[in-house]
């Protein structure tokens, strides 16, 4: 195999991700086909990236014995189908995070997030993530998991210096949050499969459970699971002071999914993880994970960062020149991203998976992982309706 050939299903935002952290992998890779929802969608993709083949479907796409690997760049509702689809035609799986969700298929409820228990969505999510495992076990693919922040420079330092250090972690915090989304589909469960705990939470816990794995497999031969979770979600920007404001600065009409959650995560081994998730931070998007190990601590600001610092009074200064993700505004002090995309481990990520299947390997960021955030992210919604701790094992 020369070079991999990857199929991409979507041609949203992930998508055009994808894309650039490709070009930094074209010895391995060849983008060999396109498709979406709307065909006239996937031939404008194409032509922009000079993608030779547009698919009328992900059915077809899958089918192709001209693709290696379909990349699903999908909304998460529709991450099941093709994942399916994909293994049974014995194609290697990139899926984007997190893996899937619950969005009322089995309910003619529209504000799901409010009229289905928790219970029930932790439990469709459970028969879920079965149904996927199985097919991908029955066909013998590999799939890999877009966790891009497990590949990010700060994540590789800290693992090196946690191996340096022979030191068990006690406890880890991670954070994902912004100002939150504009977007119209994140403001319904049926479409998003949860608030802020789903869309940010999905990446800060995916980093808890992937050090906890590390530290486990280096040390012991086998990862250090999840145990127990205790979740809290709430939706902040519905309070009684927020909403006298005049002006907001913050994303609001959040229907039936919540702004703000919090998860603290019980390991077998006795340890600690604690999650932060909000759509309620401003000042630019906020990635970012403290360790504390028995012989020392470790702080990765991911996002913002103070590799460069620029100030301005105006705000049209810097034009259409990109500062940083989510910010609110250029003016004033800011912390421009010099390559966002290489911080947060974009073409990392890709170049493993690529070279995982060229090198008949596991990934780094794996079905475990993303097999165990979902359950942990949704195991988080169950306790916080029960008001008690949910056991995982």
């Amino acid at each position: 195999m020369e070079k991999v050939r990857v199929g991409l299903v979507g041609v949203g935002f992930i998508a055009k991700i994808h894309m650039a952290a490709y070009k930094e992998i074209i010895p391995y890779v060849e983008i060999v086909g396109v498709c979406s929802r709307k065909r006239e969608n996937a031939e404008n993709f194409a032509q922009e990236y000079n993608i030779p083949k547009v698919f009328n479907n992900f059915e077809e796409l899958c089918a192709s014995s001209d693709i290696d690997i379909v990349d699903v760049c999908t909304p998460t509702n529709l991450h099941d189908e093709v994942i399916v689809c994909a293994a049974e035609n014995k194609k290697h799986v990139i899926c984007e995070k997190p893996l899937t969700g619950y969005f009322g298929e089995d309910s003619d409820k529209n504000l799901i997030g409010f009229e289905v228990p928790k219970s029930h969505m932790y439990k469709k999510v459970l028969e879920k993530i079965e149904r996927i495992e199985r097919v991908i076990k029955e066909n013998g693919i590999k799939f890999m998991y877009g966790e891009n922040l497990v590949y990010a420079p700060a994540l590789e330092k800290m693992k090196k210096m946690i191996l340096a250090s022979s030191s068990p972690i006690l406890e880890i915090r991670a954070e994902c949050s912004h100002s939150g989304s504009h977007a119209s589909y994140a403001k319904l469960w049926k479409t998003s499969g949860g608030g802020s705990l789903m869309r940010l939470g999905s990446h800060p816990v995916a980093l808890v459970l992937h050090l906890k794995h590390f530290e486990g497999i280096h040390r012991d031969g086998k990862p250090i699971r999840a145990k127990a979770v205790w979740g809290e979600i709430g939706n902040l920007t519905k309070t009684e002071n927020f909403l006298k404001e005049e002006k907001h600065y913050l994303a609001t009409n959040w229907e039936d999914v919540e702004d703000w959650s919090i998860l603290v995560i019980d390991f077998e081994d006795g340890t600690k993880g604690i999650v932060f998730s909000n759509d309620i931070s401003l000042g630019g998007l906020k990635n970012w994970v403290q360790v504390s190990l028995s012989k020392g601590m470790i702080y990765a600001n991911i996002n913002p960062n103070n590799m460069m610092v620029a100030y301005t009074p105006e705000e049209t200064v810097w034009k259409d020149e990109y500062i940083a993700e989510k910010i609110e505004t250029k003016s004033g002090w800011n912390f421009p991203s010099p390559d966002d995309f290489w911080t947060r481990g974009f073409p990392q990520e890709l170049k493993d998976f690529v070279l995982a299947v060229k090198e008949n390997r596991e990934p780094v960021s794996n079905f475990e992982l993303a097999k165990e955030t979902a359950k942990v992210l949704y195991a988080g919604y169950y306790s916080s309706e029960e008001g008690r701790k949910v056991e995982l094992i």
